[in-house]
């Protein structure tokens, strides 16, 4: 069987295939990117066809699948490393249309989009309770009913409030007793009549009754919110000149009419005329809604940019309404349900016209933050998850200076993002004042980069 013998020209390609695909594979994404700069920026097509043409053009007489061409791999061979810089001359500037713009520091305050609702102030919410078992005879105020101070709201039947006020009576008849006692032996022991001991005794139980009937006075007023109104008519009779029909009208005595403490809008009721109630059940909760809380939830991500008194402006979309208030409060864990931070404001509603679980968007004011920057939306590129710019490089790195002829060269910079917006964006770190970026064009500047950065490493640009 005869040898096979391979030639020089038979032989695979080997390294120069890969770099043939990979040059193909190239040009389609610049032309790609020319094409979407011109059809998103609006630049010149024939521009960007002639810049294209200008590459292309680069081959010479050599195969079109080659990646340079021998005197521009004998060039860069003798200019030893890249630089890492980009160069641009004045046709591929004009070609593209390059724009540029100058790094600024933030000074206007971050507009932190948050979605939230509104909420009553619970630290004003008055609850309607009984403070004694009672039946309700009668509701005098239902639910959405606006409400005065002192407006009648239930009225009550309550045994236990007669047994009450009957305890009053008693022990305001037994002082008086003791304080006539009192006034006559004061002249009898001024005249030896009686002991001094029973002076003092008789002084004692004065005393004593006396505080009797001002605790069970207190009980009525105090803990069964009685008004004192209606207490002092209890004891008009219990003079010299006594009314028993008046005394005994225990009907009477059971009776209390539960009034507003606030100026409000009832905004809960859970009572019914006929029923029973404890001292411990709510009747009726009664909220001023001359304010609301606004609930807004912020996320992990920008939970660090909130402070308590920063402003907050509370948009209402279905009233064309916008409210500006102060954040008040920001919470000290992450809700296991949104894993968000929940954040509270205070605003004014004058008119009652807002309320409570209405859903609403917030702008929260996060003031600038010294030494961030803003620049362009358009200078911003994103490459596997990160952000870059293309700024100018300085004179000493070989830019040429403004106004002469040669090429420019443009530094790929990596930028940390503090907000995205729709025509800016304000970064954190990365750039300083002054700078000048790379704004139309910019994607153009990044395929550049990539090109050049694969043709001194044989990879693809991180």
């Amino acid at each position: 069987m005869a040898a096979v013998t391979t030639t020089k020209a038979d032989k695979p390609a080997g390294g120069k295939a890969s770099s043939i695909l990979w040059k193909a594979a190239l040009l389609g994404i610049i032309a790609a990117g020319l094409g979407g700069l011109a059809y998103y920026n609006g630049v010149d097509a024939d521009r960007v066809l002639g810049m294209l043409k200008n590459l292309n053009a680069k081959e010479g007489s050599h195969s079109s699948a080659a990646l340079v061409s021998q005197e521009e791999l004998a060039a860069k061979s003798a200019a030893g490393p890249w630089d890492g810089l980009v160069a641009v001359n004045d046709a591929e500037m004009s070609a593209v249309g390059f724009n540029f713009a100058k790094v600024k520091a933030q000074t206007e305050p971050v507009k932190l989009e948050l979605n939230g609702r509104t909420d009553f102030d619970p630290t004003t919410i008055t609850k309607i309770r009984p403070r004694f078992d009672t039946r309700v005879e009668r509701v005098l105020a239902t639910l959405g009913k606006k409400i005065k101070k002192g407006d009648p709201l239930v009225e009550l039947y309550s045994t236990d409030l007669a047994k009450a006020k009957n305890d009053y009576q008693m022990k305001y008849v037994q002082w008086r007793h003791d304080v006539k006692l009192y006034q006559l032996r004061q002249k009898l022991v001024e005249t030896g009549a009686i002991s001094q001991q029973l002076w003092v005794d008789t002084q004692n139980d004065e005393q004593k009754t006396r505080l009797d009937y001002k605790l069970s006075r207190d009980y009525l007023v105090v803990f069964y919110e009685v008004p004192k109104e209606e207490i002092d008519p209890l004891i008009e009779n219990l003079g010299d000149v006594m009314n028993p029909g008046k005394l005994e009208n225990v009907s009477e005595k059971a009776r209390m009419t539960l009034r507003s403490k606030i100026d409000g809008i009832v905004i809960a009721s859970d009572v019914v005329p006929g029923n029973y109630y404890e001292s411990t059940d709510v009747l009726m909760q009664i909220a001023p809604l001359d304010h609301l809380w606004v609930w807004v939830n912020v996320y992990e991500l920008d939970q660090h940019m909130v402070r308590a008194g920063q402003t907050i402006d509370i948009q209402f979309p279905f009233l064309g309404q916008t409210i500006s208030g102060k954040v008040n409060y920001v919470a000290n864990e992450v809700s296991k349900d949104t894993r968000a931070v929940k954040v509270r404001a205070t605003i004014p509603n004058p008119n009652n016209e807002l309320k409570a679980e209405m859903l609403v968007k917030a702008l929260l004011e996060i003031p600038p933050v010294p030494g961030h920057t803003v620049i362009p939306r358009l200078a911003m590129v994103a490459i596997n998850g990160s952000e870059y710019v293309f700024v100018r490089a300085n004179p000493k790195d070989g830019q040429r200076p403004v106004g002469t002829k040669g090429s420019m060269k443009f530094q790929r910079v990596k930028i940390h993002v503090a907000q995205e917006n729709m025509d800016s964006v304000i970064v954190s770190s990365g750039l300083e004042p002054n700078q000048e970026v790379v704004t139309n064009g910019s994607l153009i500047m990044s395929q550049l980069f990539e090109d050049q950065y694969a043709l001194d490493t044989g990879l693809p640009a991180q």
